[in-house]
């Protein structure tokens, strides 16, 4: 068995306050003569969050709190005859003690102060690692999007809410929306450069919201009919294919177990059989996802809905996240007649982790990029179909969990959404 490399982790943040009207940022000046911001190796037993906290305070006597993680980059270095792999996070802080300022704490500091946010960038453009180049315009779009609450203002609002208010403020957001994908791709420049060529250009600003034609008809053909229950019966796989079949739904979605059954049932329809893999927490060995991805096509799916480790995406580990969309695509792609959607599940993951994961997908090749399982606490979310659909240009986007009412699915698809993944397709179609 090959030896892993040792893994050394560090976090830290970006420190965001407002003096005077005047909103500053706080750096450090390292041993080594560069601008940089706080941060330092995790303690045994300590978690991402509370490292970057206790290392801003060690480090500058500044006590700050997290409003967003921002990023996580890696590399590798030599120690004598060792190789280590650094992760290092930073996090979106601010600071809540109203110190003046800050004071060096340790002795591999030469220096710790605040500064506007103006003169931070041109130091640390001069000054910083290059491996940190993007962070602070992503740290400017974040802190934005928090004093704007916009998480709760557009991310919270509800795909049944009136169209003239989701329309407004989307309108209101759509600028910083297209600010953030601009900090994403700029991330992802330097993260995983060799992946940009990979993703598709975004859609143009003021395309969203659609106009869609309300029919039956066009509803019909976006709704993936879903039984994806672990109580799921024979039977009940029977007559969902026979109730798709009826409507002309897009496809049917069950679960591994059924696939062969609703491939066999729905072989003379235009219905396309299509099943989850690594569901519903995306928390599968690379070659175990693959081997599933495997005998579902040999069972006969012909579109594959893979779920993310979410947990890996939700620590900005996007290697992780681009190798098991690898490993499911290299099935696809050996059969040609195969979709894969993937599975991000939104509910765990900021609005920027959101938007990474949807590039990474992407790059990895993804047919489509998918909101969520149904089995987390939310589902699907009209802001984060947006953002989906606006990242993913000409590729598909697929809104799941939730989508219960005919007004939530034209708002979807208003918004970028070109399959419903529903349990309620039967009465979206009646209403």
């Amino acid at each position: 068995m090959k030896a892993k490399l040792k893994i050394e982790r560090a976090a830290g943040g970006i420190v965001f306050r407002i003096r005077e009207g005047v909103r500053e940022v706080l750096l450090i000046d390292d041993a080594y003569g560069h601008v940089t911001f706080p941060k330092g190796h995790l303690d045994p037993g300590e978690v991402w969050e509370d490292a970057a906290v206790r290392e801003v305070r060690e480090e500058t006597g500044i006590e700050a709190r997290i409003l967003a993680p921002l990023s996580r980059i890696e590399y590798e270095v030599t120690r004598g005859d060792h190789k280590i792999r650094k992760q290092v996070r930073l996090f979106l802080m601010e600071e809540i003690d109203e110190q003046d300022n800050p004071v060096a704490q340790v002795e591999e500091i030469n220096g710790a102060y605040f500064v506007p946010f103006d003169k931070a960038k041109t130091l640390h453009a001069e000054k910083g690692y290059a491996n940190w180049s993007f962070i602070l315009d992503k740290a400017d779009v974040l802190w934005a999007w928090h004093e704007q609450q916009f998480e709760t203002r557009l991310r919270q609002l509800g795909a049944e809410a009136p169209q003239i208010e989701i329309d407004g403020v989307w309108r209101e957001a759509e600028p910083l929306v297209y600010r953030l994908i601009d900090a994403v791709r700029a991330e992802l420049a330097v993260v995983a450069p060799e992946w940009l060529a990979s993703v598709p250009k975004p859609l143009k600003q003021g395309t969203l919201p659609k106009q869609i034609a309300t029919t039956t008809d066009v509803l019909a053909g976006a709704v993936e009919h879903t039984l994806l229950k672990p109580e799921a019966s024979v039977v009940s796989v029977l007559r969902l294919c026979e109730e798709a079949a009826e409507h002309k739904f897009r496809a049917v979605c069950v679960n591994p177990q059924h696939i062969d059954l609703a491939a066999a049932e729905l072989a003379d329809t235009s219905v396309i059989p299509c099943v989850v893999i690594g569901f519903p927490l995306g928390a599968t060995d690379v070659a175990a996802l693959r081997a599933e991805a495997q005998a579902v096509v040999d069972a006969g799916a012909r579109e594959v809905d893979m779920v993310i480790p979410v947990g890996s995406m939700r620590e900005d580990d996007v290697f992780a996240v681009y190798q098991r969309v690898r490993a499911v695509m290299s099935v696809a792609e050996e059969n040609q007649h195969v979709a894969v959607k993937v599975i991000l599940e939104a509910h765990f993951l900021s609005f920027a982790q959101l938007a990474m994961a949807s590039y990474v997908a992407l790059a990895a090749g993804a047919d489509f990029i998918k909101t969520s399982t149904g089995f987390a606490p939310s589902g699907a979310k009209l802001a984060d179909v947006a953002l989906m659909a606006t990242i993913a240009g000409q590729k598909g986007v697929k809104a799941a969990g939730g989508v219960r009412s005919r007004e939530a699915a034209m708002n979807f698809l208003r918004y970028g959404a070109s399959r419903l993944g529903t349990s309620s397709g039967v009465a979206l179609v009646r209403e």
